[in-house]
């Protein structure tokens, strides 16, 4: 049996990230791997769904707890002394050690003559283009991995420009998801019955994801006579302004803050479209999970979103307000053009299956 570390960011936050490891390691053959999660942050948000035979550690920070010395202190460890925090938390001796993002969790994973390496991207790397020593630091990690996965063309084509000494390590494996689950989530009573013109924006409520932005469309929207309802699933630092703009711009009756759903999809099924206008993404789940249920999206220009679109015919990729506002008013408004969109959905997911992304992973850990 190969005895596996994943090590992530975090575990208990409700990220994308967080949710496709749930996935992963719910569907890895338990009979060949016996997997541990070791997170970085501990946030106490959302408990990820794992299975049993999984062992999941207690974060090295304790974010609801730890005082500003105690994180000041571990940050620094982490980025240029992260052998001080394995003596302490990782003990342990693995056949294979998984970054699941770049960045912290990349700098934590150690190559040994035993051990094998796998450096895990979920986004792309552009916000190191300017960055000298977090990119010095990308690169000295880079090095001691096997294989970099990546999960979209757009997060490869990132490491290729600013990294071109590992392109010939980068390994592609787009993201899979459990449609049959999702469907049947989708069916259990839902915390709220949304109107008949609605879009959902689905993530943390701050400024990467642009939340206020996607305001600012509905805004115009209403403005221009068209009343859609807006209802963000999701909490976070940005709550206060949102709430504020809304009774500023008069749209108390229109927005809703609904906070973090577990369980979003009975909220999902209902709407016409996703939209989220976010700065960064690697392959977002969320759209993934809209496909599943034959709802398109409306998303900025960023991760995966390009493969999950199918050239228009499930999601439209916008630039600006002004184009954020037109996709919606044809997505949501025109009843031929959602129809075959919600269509589309349902047959260019079946490309991104669990079963798919299993078999390449497993392929690739027997690899190693």
């Amino acid at each position: 049996m190969k005895k596996i570390l994943f090590v992530i960011y975090s575990y208990s936050l409700g990220g994308g990230a967080e949710k496709v490891l749930s996935n992963v390691v719910m569907n890895l053959d338990s009979g060949k791997y016996d997997i541990t999660i070791q997170p970085y942050a501990d946030y106490g948000v959302k408990e990820e769904e794992t299975p049993s035979h999984v062992r999941v550690c207690k974060g090295i920070v304790d974010m609801n707890q730890a005082g500003r010395l105690e994180k000041g202190l571990k940050y620094f460890l982490v980025h240029f002394l992260p052998g001080i925090l394995r003596k302490r938390y990782i003990r342990d001796q693995y056949d294979l050690e998984i970054s699941f993002n770049y960045q912290i969790p990349s700098f934590l994973v150690k190559k040994t003559p035993e051990t094998g390496v796998i450096e895990w991207n979920h986004g792309d790397v552009y916000d190191l283009k300017n960055k000298k020593i977090k990119r010095m630091l990308q690169k000295r990690s880079y090095r001691k991995a096997d294989r970099i996965v990546t999960i979209s063309e757009n997060t490869k084509q990132s490491i290729c420009e600013l990294f071109p000494e590992f392109k010939d390590r980068i390994e592609l494996i787009y993201n899979g998801i459990d449609v049959g689950r999702i469907e049947r989530l989708a069916q259990q009573e839902a915390p709220a019955a949304l109107r008949e013109h609605s879009i959902v924006f689905i993530g943390r409520l701050e400024e990467a994801k642009r939340p206020l932005l996607l305001l600012e469309v509905i805004r115009r929207m209403h403005q221009n006579g068209r009343k859609i309802s807006l209802y963000y699933l999701g909490q976070g630092e940005q709550k206060e302004e949102l709430l504020e703009k809304i009774k500023e711009w008069g749209l108390e009756e229109y927005v809703f803050l609904l906070g973090y759903q577990k369980n979003p999809y009975s909220l999902i099924r209902q709407s016409k479209a996703i939209c989220m206008m976010s700065r960064s993404e690697g392959f977002p789940t969320v759209f993934m999970e809209g496909l599943a249920l034959g709802i398109p999206f409306v998303s900025s220009p960023v991760g995966g979103v390009k493969e999950l679109s199918n050239g228009g015919r499930c999601g439209v990729i916008v630039n600006d307000v002004e184009e954020c506002q037109e996709a919606i008013t044809n997505i949501v408004f025109d009843e031929d053009t959602n129809r075959r969109m919600r269509e589309a959905c349902r047959q260019h997911i079946k490309n991104y299956t669990m079963e798919k992304q299993k078999e390449k992973i497993e392929d690739l850990f027997d690899r190693l």
